[in-house]
């Protein structure tokens, strides 16, 4: 006898999709409220298209996260299934790749990393007006652009081109909206790919081609990630061709980027939402940093800021939920699984799960001291197993800095009171992010 997750109850013939596709946040954070309790699963379950099972115990999201044999990463949205980078490719080809890339993101290239992200941001910072109304998203999307450009590629980017990669990643979050519950549908239902995702995708194809040919044609390019694959390359047990090159590199410019300016403009506004933690940061940032820019050695002071970020990442993770395949017919949690079933692991509904997290929707720095730190299983931000996000600890030293070095020079006041998120791609806000800057005397 077939063992079936719980379904909530839901409208005729399409169930709770409908739910699903229009307010994925509160859907989800409304199942992880009223089941999680009793089931470790609901199924999201329409009559026309497949199945969703969604998870609610997060113990069972990390057994999931961790057991590639039995559950692949699906490839969600037209430019995921395009490209080969390490975020979408799988099996043999991901394993390759992960190897090659794995030493670009420890010991002393972290500390190299940290030195760029800081020059970076005195340089962003020089640039800036006295006082003024800014699209914070978009200026810390610019920079994180330079950042990622400089430290990973070894190559520069003005404002026009980082301007140019923002508005193409928008392009890229809407085809996403209306092409991630394809992977539900029926094939008669679902969308195909707008013009608007086209030209998007070739001006990153285009930036990314640049920086590659750059490599291939300078005599001894400096060590970063282009010339570990480079290198990888020409090894004859591994296979990597020039479009894979590509697609690795628009995978990291672009995810990377995006990500890390989230978390960033996140954590702008729950301090300005929060003027204490503000204060916070910025004495921690005058005392670590003395008004200088931050480096690899002032990470580990930078104590207070840490919490701060990691308490944004658990409210508003840029990463809001990950998926994954079923390979085979499989058993979870008591549940039979088909294959191809789509498991979805809600990191925004557990982050804000009051079964685990005291008052869980307060924005609570101090949540993350000393002993009260929180390593369990409800909190992954930048997801677990195997596919753990490669660069994971860039993104927190920059977030880091970005907060103190800026805070240090600047107020920064997001002025909406409260956000209207957009749960796409990755967790951005609806519209511009706009915030009041005026440099401190």
């Amino acid at each position: 006898m077939e063992r079936t997750a719980h379904t909530p109850p839901g409208l005729p013939v399409v169930g709770n999709l409908p739910r699903l596709a229009r307010d994925p946040l509160r859907f989800l954070t409304g199942m992880q409220d009223a089941y999680a309790n009793q089931y470790p699963l609901v199924r999201v379950d329409p009559q026309v298209g497949q199945s969703v099972t969604v998870v609610l115990d997060p113990d069972i999201a990390h057994e999931v996260l961790a057991d590639r044999d039995r559950f692949r990463r699906p490839n969600v949205g037209a430019q995921e299934q395009r490209r080969q980078g390490l975020v979408s490719s799988d099996g043999a080809l991901w394993e390759q790749q992960r190897s090659v890339l794995d030493p670009e993101f420890v010991g002393g290239r972290l500390a190299d990393y940290a030195e760029i992200a800081g020059d970076t941001l005195e340089e962003t910072l020089t640039a800036w007006p006295e006082s003024g109304r800014v699209d914070l998203f978009e200026e810390l999307s610019i920079l994180t652009m330079r950042v990622i450009t400089r430290s990973l590629f070894s190559q520069d980017t003005d404002r026009e081109r980082g301007e140019t990669v923002h508005e193409a990643l928008a392009a890229l979050n809407d085809e996403f909206d209306a092409s991630v519950f394809d992977l539900v549908l029926p094939e008669q239902l679902q969308s195909g790919v707008s013009a608007e995702f086209e030209e998007a995708d070739a001006v990153l194809d285009s930036v990314a081609t640049e920086f590659v040919d750059w490599h291939l044609n300078h005599e001894d390019p400096p060590r970063d990630v282009i010339t570990a694959l480079i290198d990888a390359k020409a090894d004859p047990d591994i296979e990597l061709s020039e479009n894979e090159l590509i697609d690795q590199t628009v995978l990291f410019m672009t995810g990377g980027q995006e990500t890390t300016a989230l978390t960033i403009a996140y954590a702008f506004y729950w301090l300005s939402q929060n003027p204490a933690a503000k204060e916070r940061v910025r004495a921690e940032a005058q005392d670590v940093l003395d008004g200088g820019q931050p480096g690899w050695a002032d990470l580990s002071d930078l104590t207070y800021t840490e919490r701060v970020v990691r308490e944004t990442l658990r409210l508003t993770p840029a990463v809001w939920s990950v998926s994954r395949e079923a390979r085979e017919p499989v058993t979870l949690a008591g549940t039979d699984l088909d294959a191809g079933e789509f498991v979805m692991l809600p990191i925004y509904a557990h982050h804000r799960d009051s079964r685990v997290w005291s008052d869980p929707l307060t924005f609570d720095p101090d949540r993350w001291a000393g002993s009260a730190s929180r390593g369990d299983s409800a909190y992954y931000p930048f997801g677990s197993g195997p596919r753990v996000c490669i660069g994971r600890q860039v993104a927190l030293t920059e977030a880091q800095f970005a907060l103190a070095h800026v805070l240090q020079h600047y107020d920064v006041q997001v002025t909406a009171d409260e956000l209207d998120l957009q749960p796409s791609v990755t967790l951005r806000p609806s519209g511009p992010m706009e915030a009041e800057i005026s440099a401190l005397e």
